[in-house]
């Protein structure tokens, strides 16, 4: 086994003990081996640093907690190696993962991002995922952005390893946004060169404990934003223009579907990039506007219709 200081692996954590040590495994048990730290968000106990302690991993922790997104920031702060990747408490890396990477950069040396497929863990076993991806050596991220418009958002981002000099403060801009990732991404994508290997090498947990589906409604409020704001300005071609335009409104539909008017009005108080946007379209869209004044009731059951009859996906 070799070993290589060209990446780390940190694993930002806060609270959930459950899979954390499986996870911490899957980086430590490489087939090369790399840097692993562990970021934890100022938990209220001490099992990340024990079992730190026992396996010999680097342990940090904030004297408070300063949010999800700064806290998967800390971890490109706290290295100092060329790449760094966030592996999440509850997913695992294939064996090979750092190998695989390592293959990737030496064929290609100027890549700024390099992402793996990926499969779900349910309670039921392994199950693939929907999304549709590019993968390859990609000069420039044109086919990411050209990908998240027409097939869905999807990008792997959890799953990347990423150039240090290129993360330059994606927590700031995007605070309070639950797909800040996404935003940051699909934002500067043309902005990087990009490998994707086609091989599963990141298992995504899928539980009901996850920070995806308890932060839902916080997630749904981002997606309109990267379509109409960030990929349909990132096009010049009129078609991906207005898919991008219409995947905006159908992901409006899908949020007006599950939030409740309280919900949204307590985003709207908010001083966000993405309330701000929301409130623009209210106020310049009559179609929204009088999609947003209808009850909650009436737009789930015509969404989850419009869904059965297969008009959306």
């Amino acid at each position: 086994m070799g070993f290589t200081d060209l990446l780390t692996i940190s694993m930002p954590v806060y609270e959930r003990r459950d899979f954390f040590e499986q996870a911490l495994n899957s980086a430590l048990n490489q087939t090369v081996k790399c840097r692993v730290i562990v970021v934890d968000n100022c938990s209220s106990h001490d099992y990340f640093k024990q079992v730190c302690e026992r396996k010999g991993v680097p342990y940090y922790r904030n004297s408070e907690n300063i949010g999800m997104a700064r806290n998967f920031a800390r971890g490109f702060e706290l290295s100092d190696t060329k790449f760094v990747m966030n592996l999440q408490d509850d997913d695992q890396l294939s064996l090979d993962y750092v190998e695989s990477f390592l293959k990737a950069y030496e064929e290609h040396p100027d890549i700024d991002i390099f992402f793996p497929d990926f499969v779900r863990l349910t309670s039921e076993g392994q199950k693939p995922h929907k999304h549709v991806l590019p993968f390859g050596y990609m000069e420039k991220g044109e086919k990411i952005i050209e990908y998240g418009i027409k097939y869905k958002l999807g990008f792997p981002y959890m799953a990347s390893a990423i150039k240090r000099t290129k993360v330059n403060g994606f927590h700031g801009e995007y605070e309070g946004s639950g797909s800040y990732d996404w935003v940051w991404i699909y934002s500067e994508a043309d902005k990087f060169t990009f490998y994707g290997d086609s091989r599963k090498l990141y298992i995504f947990r899928d539980h009901d404990n996850q920070d995806t589906k308890k932060n839902a409604i916080n997630y749904s409020f981002t997606l309109p934003y990267i379509y109409d704001v960030v990929l349909k300005e990132k096009v010049t071609n009129k078609e991906l223009k207005k898919k991008a335009e219409k995947n905006a409104f159908m992901e409006l539909f899908k949020l007006k579907s599950a939030a409740s008017r309280k919900a949204v009005s307590s985003f709207l108080e908010k001083d966000t990039i993405f309330s701000h946007y929301l409130r623009d379209k209210l106020d310049q869209s009559l179609l929204v506007r009088m999609l947003f004044a209808c009850p909650v009731s009436g737009v789930n059951f015509t969404y989850r219709a419009l869904r059965k009859s297969k008009v959306i996906n």
